[in-house]
């Protein structure tokens, strides 16, 4: 078992990363295609190159979407499944947003398959399907602004409006070169102008009295267990204390299902001369059940950075009784923990803990679980991890 001792969520940054990604591939085929279908050449850049440059970059944008995906359900933080990629409005996880991706998860793949096809059904057919390319952009903007958690970042914003302006742009190019000379044929152009300038419109005003605003992880549909302290604790009242068996003269405040935030610092000691290291994890639980969470990693030093694990230990408590539940860790994978812990009268509780980690500061922030089905299962031995 492998756990880096400052790395963060690759998984995560891999489903952000891929999806910004495929938003500017996206944005450059519908250029592209717009550039094919108003017949653009030069001499150094013949319509052929155009082309195939439409086609590979289109290809290359589903296989992005494919890791996209891939990485958002194996992930396994969000409630995410393989059947939310393909039916829309289906996930748990803001199901309104995350079905718009979808949408246009499936639009793409009908424009692919036509395309691959198009010799077989015909250009009428192909030209039909194709002019969903035009609605499968701003659905997947919206997605992406209403499901990311980058939204509120400038630089999110900025390539998010500046892949925006390059669509309008070649939208009005395109309406533009083929305007018909006929006005009782303007009909269907005038309508087209219409949408590429309202549609936008509407974009940056849902953007700003939405995604933008305090409180949207909330109102998008993000499940309780994942929000913030603040949100957790006003959705849902917390659970009442265990009672404590009769003469074991200690109060438990840890019912046997909860949720809660955990904030901390996490400090590595190591490798000694035997080249061995020890992650030690301190952090605060906040929320419906608050207390101290005390996590001890000790292992040989893996190759860039963190710990192969050997020894573990793990304490939770109140302030006034840390070490009231002690025990070790069970199952590790990457930044997610799972933890057995026996307390008072020998009673059992299993953690799930989720980890975030600022390498800069040596902070660490994430949710604890107890008796969910969610995360890490205890037993679980995952060979995850980074490089710290």
């Amino acid at each position: 078992m492998v756990i880096a001792a400052v790395g963060g969520r690759a998984m995560w940054y891999l489903t952000r990363g891929t999806g910004v990604v495929s938003l500017l591939l996206l944005s450059l085929t519908l250029l592209l295609g717009v550039t094919e279908l108003v017949r653009w050449a030069t001499a150094r850049w013949p319509r052929m190159v155009t082309s195939a440059l439409h086609r590979n970059v289109s290809l290359l944008a589903v296989a992005f979407l494919a890791v996209h995906i891939g990485t958002s359900v194996i992930d396994g933080f969000a409630p995410i499944g393989w059947l939310d990629a393909v039916i829309p409005f289906h996930s748990a996880y803001r199901p309104i947003w995350l079905g718009l991706g979808a949408l246009a998860f499936d639009l793409l793949i009908a424009l692919v398959v036509t395309s691959l096809l198009r010799r077989r059904i015909g250009p009428r057919v192909w030209r039909i399907v194709h002019w969903t390319a035009y609605a499968c952009w701003p659905v997947a903007v919206v997605h992406g602004l209403g499901t990311g958690t980058d939204t509120q970042r400038g630089w999110a914003l900025a390539v998010a409006l500046a892949c925006l302006a390059v669509v309008v742009i070649a939208v009005w190019w395109r309406l533009s070169a083929t305007w018909p000379s006929d006005p009782a044929r303007r009909a269907v152009p005038g309508m087209a102008f219409g949408a590429s300038v309202l549609v936008p419109l509407a974009i940056m005003a849902w953007l700003v009295s939405g995604p933008l605003q305090h409180g949207w992880s909330r109102r998008a549909g993000t499940p309780t267990r994942l929000l913030g302290t603040a949100v957790a604790a006003a959705a849902a009242p917390a659970a009442p204390p265990a009672a404590a068996p009769a003469g074991s003269g200690s109060t438990d405040p840890f019912p046997a299902v909860f949720s809660a935030q955990l904030q901390g610092r996490l400090a590595q000691s190591g490798p000694d001369g035997a080249g061995n290291a020890t992650v030690t994890i301190d952090g605060t639980l906040s929320g419906p059940v608050t207390g101290l969470l005390h996590i001890v990693l000790s292992g040989p030093a893996a190759p860039g950075g963190g710990i192969s694990l050997a020894t573990s230990a793990a304490s939770l408590g109140p302030a006034a009784q840390p070490n009231q539940f002690q025990g070790s860790v069970t199952g590790l994978s990457g930044t997610r923990l799972a933890l057995s812990l026996t307390g008072p009268a020998a009673r059992q509780l299993t953690l799930n803990v989720r980890l975030q980690v600022d390498q800069a500061s040596g902070t660490v922030s994430g949710i604890v679980q107890a008796g969910g089905r969610g995360g890490l299962r205890g037993g679980d031995d995952g060979g995850g991890g980074g490089n710290g």
